[in-house]
């Protein structure tokens, strides 16, 4: 939420006059009737607090008001209905700083302090202010942080521009305040000797939304790719047949070994072609495929397969237990996972 909005750059520098607007009431219109930049705009946004008193709050026009920042300068502050704008004798679409009905507050955003002229509302339908100059045409009876933070606003500790980037909320933070503590009667002594509830909060973080997060980050067309820690198994084993008497006992010893190794195992025993299990696989995302079949079995071979990348490579039939829980053991939880199985697919 920190930052200060740019407006000085969008300043509309012409004469104090009223301009006709008709059928105007966004900023967006405005500024297009105009032929200037929404940051030379003022946007109005009128609310009331807990003591029912009205306040008009004023942000450059290319941000918008953050409903927490309001709260906080106004406690209590609700925007008012249309009914309430109404009975308040405020027009909307058209409302600004000169002419307000008596009693009305006026509020803005820290960064019109450099806005030395404003484009605003007129009180009036069909009518607008241009030019209207604080401290001569209109007085503005505080300034506070009022915006949502935009890509470009000013770093309120460095002064550089700021960049936007999507966050994922995989926790929660909750203020209970005395409502348990009272309830189990859970006191300490203050330092006067007095007893009191204590204030509680508590904080949870969501599997769910972990798993979410996780797969919104590794994910590709083909489906989920799990990272090594989090994923419902380590390797999966894809047996090419289940019926036979080679293929599926090769694949059930592979994976009692690995269990036995402490790795995590899962083996895909279900009647389906090659294909589907391959594209099943892909989707369900398990970070190490082995693929067991007649030919590589033949040859000596189990086929690895790595899923972050798609490589492939043979590995002794002999040797794939050993090699794969050694690695699975010196595990560190760096790159994913998945870079102890890199030396397997050089070349």
């Amino acid at each position: 939420e920190a930052g200060e909005c740019i407006a000085s750059a969008g300043v509309y520098d012409v004469e104090f006059k009223k301009v006709s607007t008709p059928g105007i009431h966004t900023i967006e219109d405005l500024s297009a009737f105009l032929g200037i930049g929404r940051a030379a705009c003022a946007k109005a946004l009128a609310g009331k607090g807990a003591d029912g008193n009205i306040v008009v709050f004023f942000v450059p026009g290319d941000h918008e008001l953050n409903d927490i920042k309001a709260r906080r300068t106004v406690e209590g502050f609700e925007l008012l209905t249309d009914e309430e704008l109404k009975a308040a004798h405020l027009v909307k679409g058209s409302m600004g700083p000169i002419g307000l009905p008596k009693g009305i507050r006026v509020i803005a955003d820290n960064a019109l302090k450099s806005a030395d002229k404003w484009v605003v509302g007129a009180n009036e339908e069909g009518f607008h202010f241009v030019g209207a100059k604080q401290g001569i045409d209109f007085t503005v009876d505080a300034f506070a942080d009022l915006c949502v933070v935009a890509p470009g606003d000013a770093c309120p500790k460095c002064g550089r521009p700021l960049n936007s980037a999507r966050g994922i909320e995989v926790s929660q933070i909750f203020q209970l305040g005395t409502k348990y503590s009272v309830s189990m009667n859970a006191t300490f002594s203050d330092e006067n000797g007095e007893e009191k509830p204590f204030v509680m909060g508590c904080y949870g973080i969501g599997v769910t939304r972990s798993m979410a997060a996780s797969v919104e980050q590794h994910n590709d067309e083909f489906g989920i790719s799990w990272p090594f820690s989090i994923a419902p198994a380590q390797v999966c084993i894809i047996p090419l047949a289940v019926d036979d008497d080679i293929v599926f006992p090769a694949a059930q010893k592979l994976a009692d070994d690995l269990s036995n190794a402490g790795v995590e195992v899962a083996i895909d025993d279900r009647l389906e072609r090659p294909g589907v299990k391959f594209a099943e696989a892909d989707l369900i995302g398990w970070p190490l495929q082995i693929i067991v079949g007649k030919r590589g079995i033949e040859a000596g071979n189990f086929e690895l397969k790595l899923r972050k990348n798609g490589k492939r490579c043979d590995i002794k039939v002999e040797d794939a237990c050993d090699a794969i829980a050694q690695r699975v053991a010196s595990f560190d939880g760096s790159d994913g996972g998945l870079n102890v199985f890199d030396d397997l697919f050089v070349g």
